[in-house]
C-alpha cells in the first residue's frame, strides 16, 4: 500500500530538510513525498530538487507563492497513493509511525486514520525545551475502531474534544481528499476541513500512539501561524461553530453530547482573538482595537452562543477582562469616543458604588460603540444586591 506524503514548504531551508528526513527514515519503504515549494526565495528550492534527486520516491513541484492550503491541495492532486498524509516542513513524523499506519490502514479499511499530534516548546535548533505542553498524548489513551457511519457520527464531538478532528495531520483515504479541497483564505482551513469532510466518512480509526511532532518555537517570528493577528479571525470561529452545531444537528446527535462542549470551546475562543490584537502585526489603532472588541466579537453568533449554554456572564468577563488588558497596555485619550470603556470598568469594579457610578454604568451600555451592551450582565447582579437590601 502507497501512502503519499505532502508537505509544503516557503522560505524554510533550515529546518524542512529535518522534516525530509524523518520520513526517509521511516522503516516502511513504499512512500512518496510530494515536497511543494510555495515560490520561495531562499535556498529551499536547490535544497529540495537535490533532496529529491536522492531518492525517485521524492518529487519536488515548484510554484508561485500561493500560501499553505493551496500548496496542500496541489500535493493532493499530485498524489498516488491509497492513503494521503500531511506534513508541516517545520515538524516531524516520529520513527515507525507510516509503518504503523499502514498495518492499521490493511487491517482496518479506515477512511480516516485520526492521529495524535505533540506539542512541544523548543529553540532555535529544534531541541525540546518543554514535552507536550498542550497535554494532547494524554486525551486519547486506547486505540477506538469507528466500523459504520453511524458510530463515526457519534464519535465525532469526542473527536473534536481530544483536537483530533481540529488539524490536518491525519491519514485520509486519497479519494476523500481529493474531492475536496481545503479553503485558502484561513489559518483555520484545517478544521473547515474536516466538516467539509465529515459526510464523506464512513468509517475511521483512532490511534492511541503518538504520530507527528509539532514544534512551537521559542521565537514568535519563527512560528508560521501562532502569534500572529488575523484580520478573518473572528468570522473563521463563528463558521467553525455554526458549522459543526449544523453538522452535529443533520446528524440528529443528542445535544447534550456536543452543546456543551461547542459553547465552551466558541467563549474561550474570545479571549484569543482578543488577545491577537496585541500581536505586533495588527495594525489597528487602540481605538480601533477597542471598537473591535465591542462591536465586532458579541455580534449575534455570540451572543446567542452564550445565551444557549447559559455562559452570559463568562463572555462578558472575558470581554472586559480583555479590554482591560488592551487598556493596560494602549491607553486612549480622553477625546476618544471609546473613552467611556474606562468609566465603565472603573464604576463596574468600585467596592462601594454611589448613583454616579450606577449612571457610568447606564451610559456605557447605552453608548453606540456599545450595541452588545456589554456590562449589563454585572449591571443586573449589581442592582439585585442592592435592592435585596
Amino acid at each position: 500500500m502507497l501512502i503519499s506524503i505532502v508537505m509544503a514548504v516557503y522560505n524554510n531551508e533550515k529546518y524542512f530538510p529535518l522534516a525530509v528526513k524523518s520520513i526517509m527514515e521511516q522503516d516502511y519503504p513504499q512512500w512518496e513525498l510530494i515536497i511543494i515549494d510555495d515560490g520561495s526565495t531562499d535556498q529551499t528550492p536547490m535544497i529540495a530538487d537535490k533532496i529529491a534527486e536522492s531518492d525517485s520516491r521524492i518529487r519536488v513541484v515548484h510554484q508561485k507563492n500561493q500560501w499553505i492550503y493551496a500548496s496542500f491541495n496541489r500535493g493532493i492532486e499530485q498524489a498516488k497513493g491509497d492513503y494521503i498524509y500531511i506534513l508541516n516542513s517545520d515538524d516531524r513524523i516520529r520513527p515507525g509511525s507510516l509503518k504503523l499506519m499502514a498495518e492499521k490502514a490493511i487491517a482496518y479499511d479506515p477512511d480516516v486514520i485520526w492521529t495524535k499530534v505533540v506539542m512541544h516548546e523548543c529553540d532555535q535548533e529544534q531541541d525540546i525545551i518543554a514535552y507536550n505542553v498542550k497535554g494532547l498524548d494524554e486525551r486519547v489513551k486506547e486505540e477506538v475502531f469507528y466500523p459504520n457511519e453511524q458510530r463515526v457520527h457519534e464519535g465525532w464531538p469526542w473527536l473534536l474534544s481530544t483536537s483530533l478532528a481540529q488539524n490536518q495531520a491525519n491519514l485520509y483515504r486519497a479519494k476523500i481528499m481529493k474531492k475536496h479541497k481545503f479553503r485558502t483564505e484561513v489559518y483555520g482551513a484545517d478544521t473547515l476541513y474536516n466538516i467539509q469532510i465529515a459526510p464523506d466518512v464512513k468509517s475511521a480509526l483512532v490511534m492511541k500512539e503518538p504520530v507527528y511532532d509539532f514544534f512551537i518555537y521559542k521565537k514568535d517570528t519563527m512560528n508560521v501561524s501562532i502569534g500572529k493577528y488575523y484580520p478573518n479571525e473572528h468570522d473563521m470561529f463563528n463558521e467553525i461553530y455554526c458549522g459543526y452545531m449544523n453538522l452535529f444537528s443533520s446528524w440528529d446527535l443528542p445535544e447534550e453530547s456536543y452543546m456543551g462542549q461547542m459553547v465552551q470551546l466558541r467563549i474561550k475562543q474570545v479571549t484569543g482573538e482578543i488577545n491577537s490584537l496585541l500581536y505586533s502585526n495588527c495594525p489597528l489603532s487602540a481605538e480601533q482595537k477597542l471598537e473591535h472588541v465591542l462591536r465586532k466579537i458579541p455580534d449575534e453568533v455570540l451572543m446567542e452562543c452564550a445565551r444557549l449554554g447559559d455562559r452570559q456572564e463568562e463572555l462578558e468577563s472575558r470581554i472586559l477582562s480583555g479590554i482591560r488588558t488592551l487598556l493596560i497596555q494602549e491607553p486612549v485619550g480622553k477625546g476618544s469616543k471609546m473613552y467611556f470603556v474606562y468609566e465603565l470598568l472603573e464604576a463596574l469594579l468600585c467596592y462601594e458604588k454611589d448613583e454616579r457610578d450606577y449612571r457610568k454604568i447606564e451610559e456605557a451600555m447605552e453608548n453606540p460603540n456599545n450595541p452588545a451592551k456589554i456590562g449589563q450582565v454585572f449591571y443586573k447582579k449589581l442592582k439585585q444586591i442592592r435592592e435585596s437590601r
